[in-house]
């Protein structure tokens, strides 16, 4: 399933990595685009999926700004999922994710999702037999399976994007420059 997105009319220059069509399209998209179609297909069918799957909406976005953080992703940190913002997370909260060993807003089992999502991004041979017990404690091992692809697909993509700069420009508030949620085109 694609989805259309905000014209890329709001960035002042491409930084892009490598050349891509001006089209007024996001970076993001034309760059997807110059894959074959079965890869852009595929991608937004597995993202598709993931998004509904069993892990709740403010767990799959707190490790999704974790991740975002993690990769310095500009668009990453300033887009929201509205589901996300519907189940009470807040700018406040999630610009301080980095945190969350600290923070009271957090249960223990999105404290402990976090720490998957770090671990997996920045040296997952520190994910050892503890941190999986903990995480048993807080979710099934299907939902394990699927915060772990979650993370997978977070981690990839956002350095996909981050290596060939693909709308690195600026920060963007989607939320100020979108009136409508993302749609299925």
């Amino acid at each position: 399933m694609c989805v259309a997105l905000p014209s890329a009319a709001i960035y002042d220059v491409s930084v892009a990595r490598i050349p891509l069509p001006e089209n007024g399209n996001l970076e993001i998209m034309n760059a997807l685009a110059l894959a074959r179609p079965e890869l852009s297909s595929a991608y937004f069918a597995f993202d598709a999926a993931i998004s509904r799957g069993p892990i709740d909406a403010r767990v799959q976005e707190l490790v999704r700004m974790r991740i975002a953080q993690i990769n310095n992703c500009t668009v990453c940190m300033a887009w929201r999922r509205p589901e996300a913002t519907e189940a009470g997370l807040t700018d406040d909260l999630l610009t301080r994710v980095d945190q969350y060993r600290d923070l009271d807003e957090l249960s223990v089992g999105e404290r402990v999702a976090i720490d998957f999502a770090e671990r997996f991004s920045l040296n997952s041979s520190q994910i050892d037999d503890d941190l999986l017990r903990r995480l048993g404690e807080h979710f099934t091992p299907a939902d394990i399976v699927e915060l772990t692809l979650l993370i997978g697909k977070y981690v990839a993509f956002g350095r996909f994007m981050q290596v060939l700069d693909l709308d690195q420009s600026c920060a963007l508030d989607f939320q100020s420059k979108v009136s409508a949620p993302l749609t299925p085109v």
